[in-house]
């Protein structure tokens, strides 16, 4: 950085022109130290906030000198800014080695994050999956994030680049969380089975699943099941079941994600004989 003396009345010309409208005279008091200068005594001392700058002025040899610091910024944000199908996890990149982050730092439209993990100038935020829609990250206005000079820069959480949003959208199907019988168990008969979906789904038919390529009768269930699929009695020997090609079976996103289907099968023997369940010890 190239330091430039300056006259104390081109001096205040130039803070008053970026914004800083009161500039002090004569200090008397001797030097704050605010700005490291080793004692030379501060005949002003004024600090603005222009552009991510923090400046501090000193009278070195009796010339005016702007010293510069560059204030703690957000260099990158990952996941970026944007649409995002899951949000459990932020890692914030700073401008540099940062010190005093706390989890508690970051919000999520206005919710504390619940984890950190990280080091330098990198740190990794856990965070709750907020409701789908628009998520609004932030930070605490009482954080204390400082890089390691002397004196420390502050990081402005209010700063540029230090906010942004994230469109959170569910981009998941559903799939099938349980089943009654288990998938591949052998059973003396067979005459329904019982569904049930990972999430609240829509668009549920009987014709929807096949047993032996013949549609299920009759469905009754709701949101995310159970559903119970009954059918005639399956003659013994293997049973496929599948669900239909074309069906209409999805979730209640915005933008809704189709049920991705599948198979299994069962066993039909009459002669089974299930093992005796053991008693609890």
């Amino acid at each position: 950085m190239r330091l430039v003396p300056f006259s104390f009345g081109t001096l205040k010309r130039e803070l008053q022109r970026v914004g800083v409208a009161n500039v002090v005279g004569v200090q008397p008091s001797g030097c704050p130290r605010l700005c490291a200068c080793a004692g030379i005594q501060c005949i002003a001392h004024s600090l603005m906030k222009r552009r991510g700058l923090l400046v501090s002025i000193f009278v070195l040899a009796g010339g005016w000198w702007p010293q510069v610091h560059a204030d703690v910024t957000v260099l990158s944000v990952d996941p970026p800014p944007g649409t995002v199908g899951a949000l459990t996890q932020i890692t914030v990149r700073f401008s540099e080695p940062v010190n005093g982050v706390a989890f508690s730092d970051l919000l999520v439209n206005g919710i504390p994050a619940t984890g950190l993990s990280g080091v330098g100038s990198t740190y990794a935020f856990a965070v709750d999956q907020p409701p789908y829609g628009p998520v609004q990250i932030s930070w605490d206005p009482g954080a204390f994030i400082t890089d390691f000079g002397s004196p420390p820069n502050l990081f402005n959480p209010t700063g540029r680049g230090a906010t942004w949003q994230y469109n959170l959208v569910d981009t998941t199907p559903p799939t099938v969380a349980s089943l009654n019988p288990l998938a591949g168990v052998t059973v003396k008969s067979l005459t329904q089975v019982e569904v049930k979906f990972s999430e609240t789904v829509t668009g549920v038919e009987a014709s929807d699943l096949l047993i032996n390529g013949n549609p299920a009768t009759n469905v009754t269930g709701s949101l995310g099941g159970p559903y119970v699929f009954r059918f005639p009695p399956v003659a013994p020997g293997t049973v496929q079941l599948a669900w239909v090609a074309g069906h209409n079976i999805r979730d209640q996103a915005v933008a809704p994600n189709d049920f991705a289907g599948g198979s299994w099968s069962y066993t039909v023997d009459p002669n089974f004989v299930a093992a005796p369940a053991r008693p609890l010890a």
